[in-house]
């Protein structure tokens, strides 16, 4: 809705549903905004249309992650 909202609007990033990060996950998020084409569709309910499933986010099991650490050649970390 705020993307709609703003008259110079004109550009949005998102990611790509094959990444599979979690965002798109329907037990999660029953509903949310789905990509029409190249178009996310404006729904006609107020708020951004999305619905959180908290039971289910409370539930799932949290693994702890950390990105792999980019090295030098004399061993020193870099960034990425």
């Amino acid at each position: 809705h705020l993307a709609a909202a703003v008259p110079n609007f004109a550009w949005l990033e998102t990611r790509e549903p094959e990444t599979r990060l979690g965002f798109d996950n329907f037990d999660f998020f029953p509903v949310q905004p789905r990509l029409d084409g190249t178009n996310y569709p404006v729904g006609d309910l107020p708020g951004l249309g999305v619905e959180v499933n908290e039971e289910a986010i409370q539930a799932a099991s949290f693994r702890f992650w950390e990105a792999p650490h980019l090295k030098r050649r004399d061993g020193s970390v870099t960034n990425w």
